[in-house]
């Protein structure tokens, strides 16, 4: 038994849509490829918050060979899927002491309709958190270590790029130290960082795929019903190619 473990924001979650569990694009992607959808998306979260619960669950599911989701529950599989929608590299989580809280920066590609046009951060903590240095090399490791765990344990991925602009020639290397101690030169490796990404992430992001494709958007910038179809094409396309290259 196969299962789909997909996670990511509200985008993967099918917010705004009627039916989430029939419409979203997991529920075709695993149609297609015959697998269980095991939707673990959750609105608003951070990629600190994908990587933790992606983490635990595919050590959890080695271990145990069970996975668990709010529509399934714990359901045993033999083989583990993965379907990760990267977010806002800007979010982050913290912890308040007994849990984690998610944070963002209130950027205009971060808002979702009228419910957010009037939000702003103003706390320091916030913005010194997600200025781009920091958000850039939090995400970058975090998928780093969700390949690297999947291709020790031979689990076919796709990680993607659900809808933020990632421009590296945004950050130039610092002329200060940004550790107490270290080296003064070639402090961040972005850029090596970047190279060695799955394939899948460095191509273009969900929305801009599916708005290429006529996709539409719901009232608060959520894809629609439609949209979510084309994209599930596009990951079983990508799982396809992928699974393919691993047996040759």
């Amino acid at each position: 038994m196969k299962v789909l473990y997909s996670i990511g924001d509200s985008v993967v979650w099918g917010a705004e849509l009627e039916n989430k569990e029939t419409e979203r694009f997991s529920h075709y992607v695993a149609k297609k490829i015959d697998a269980i959808d095991c939707n673990n998306a959750s609105a608003g979260v951070s990629n600190d918050y994908l990587f933790r619960h992606t983490i635990r669950d595919i050590i959890h599911w080695k271990n145990t060979g069970k996975v668990w989701s709010e529509e399934t529950s714990w359901v045993e599989c033999s083989e583990f899927i993965l379907c990760m929608g990267i977010t806002s590299p800007t979010r982050f989580e913290w912890w308040d002491g007994k849990k984690y809280q998610q944070e963002r920066l209130w950027k205009g590609y971060d808002k979702w309709g009228k419910n957010d046009e009037d939000r702003n951060t103003l706390d320091f903590h916030v913005l010194n958190q997600t200025e781009l240095i920091p958000s850039y090399i939090r995400t970058l490791q975090g998928i780093h270590s969700v390949k690297n765990l999947c291709e020790n344990l031979g689990i076919n991925y796709i990680i993607f790029n659900t809808f933020f602009k990632w421009n590296l020639d945004e950050i130039d290397e610092p002329n200060d130290r940004i550790d107490t101690w270290g080296r003064l030169p070639h402090q961040l490796g972005i850029k090596e960082y970047w190279n060695d990404l799955p394939i899948d992430f460095k191509l273009e992001s969900m929305y801009d795929y599916f708005k290429k494709q006529k996709g539409g958007l719901l009232p608060r910038n959520h894809p629609t019903h439609e949209s979510h179809k084309i994209w599930s094409k596009r990951l079983v396309e990508l799982y396809n190619k992928n699974k393919y290259e691993d047996e040759f």
